[in-house]
């Protein structure tokens, strides 16, 4: 507890920015101005989490400044120890209320995009399947031959109707095809560019072949998920950046979280819903840990390398700290 102690005397000066750039203006807030809170929610599975924060007191310029579609980041962390990204995201939602003394603007903010939503439809789907048919089409005018029978009679033949090839469509299914020994890899990058999504790591333990081929139909974002779990891989945003890997595979921190660094508990054993084995984790602020962070834990129950699977950064009137799970 001492070591806990010492720690946070020596990182005393805790540091947060929150930065909003939009369409035309851009602001930023200090928390030596002003007074901040935040819950920075982070995790490995592909849909956005929701952070919030609020900050006290603003001017109404910097107010209308804040609104929803803008861009969102924060950086935290200790002066002494250093400051880094803990967010990068979108602002979904806005609201400013007064409590006693205090106008607060609070924040919701989403992490990455929600593609969810987006289907195959007809600028997505396979081009409708041509076949032709022959009918018979009257003619305007009739065509009136004569031939001479062996007799010397003159015979007339009219022709009224004659036969043509007629191109269709089958009705359009809304599907997207690919080809017999498509690659995986081939059908995510087509899901991500046709969904509008920036992957800055791809890296899959297996390069799934489906020797038949495969098929979207409905959401897009789903089908991409199955892909990527059948490659034995997972995707999730980290920092804002989707990331495409094995679930074993993470940043390695170069980091040892003990008592010296702000370990504040012994972590906290249990089991997942798979009954794997997992650690909860307290700790002051540390702008190192994200989602796949790789980090050493120095503890007097527990020692060794992890990854962390989820957690939180929280700021509020008494805790500056971050919360995590690890396997």
């Amino acid at each position: 507890m001492e070591k806990v102690i010492q720690m946070a005397n020596e990182l005393f000066g805790r540091y947060a920015d929150v930065y909003v750039s939009g369409p035309i203006y851009a602001a930023h807030f200090n928390m030596a101005n002003l007074y901040i809170e935040f819950e920075v929610e982070f995790d490995d599975d592909s849909k956005p989490n929701i952070s919030t924060v609020s900050i006290y007191n603003l001017s109404s310029t910097s107010r209308s400044r804040i609104v929803k579609g803008a861009n969102i980041a924060i950086t935290a962390g200790y002066r002494k120890d250093g400051t880094g990204v803990i967010l990068q995201g979108k602002i979904t939602g806005v609201t400013n209320n007064k409590e006693g003394v205090d106008r607060i603007t609070k924040i919701s903010v989403k992490e990455g995009q929600d593609y969810s939503h987006i289907k195959i439809d007809t600028s997505t789907a396979d081009a409708a399947v041509k076949y032709q048919v022959k009918k018979r089409v009257k003619l305007k005018k009739p065509v009136v031959t004569y031939t001479k029978t062996k007799t010397g009679k003159k015979k007339k033949k009219t022709i009224s109707y004659r036969t043509v090839t007629e191109t269709k469509y089958k009705k359009r299914a809304m599907k997207k095809s690919f080809g017999k020994n498509t690659r995986s890899s081939t059908i995510i990058r087509w899901c991500a560019r046709t969904l509008g999504m920036k992957i800055t790591t791809l890296s899959l333990p297996t390069d799934k072949i489906y020797k038949k081929g495969y098929t979207i139909t409905g959401s897009i974002e789903t089908k991409m998920e199955e892909v990527v779990k059948n490659c034995g891989a997972v995707m999730y945003y980290r920092r804002g950046n989707m990331v495409i890997r094995s679930i074993k595979v993470g940043n390695d921190e170069r980091f040892t979280l003990s008592a010296a660094t702000g370990l504040l508990d012994s972590p906290e054993q249990s089991e997942d819903d798979d009954g794997k084995k997992i650690y909860t984790v307290r700790s002051l602020l540390q702008y190192r840990i994200a989602t796949a962070s790789i980090i050493y834990i120095n503890s007097k129950t527990v020692k060794g390398t992890f990854r962390v699977k989820s957690g939180k950064h929280i700021c509020n009137g008494s805790d500056f700290i971050t919360e995590l799970v690890v396997f």
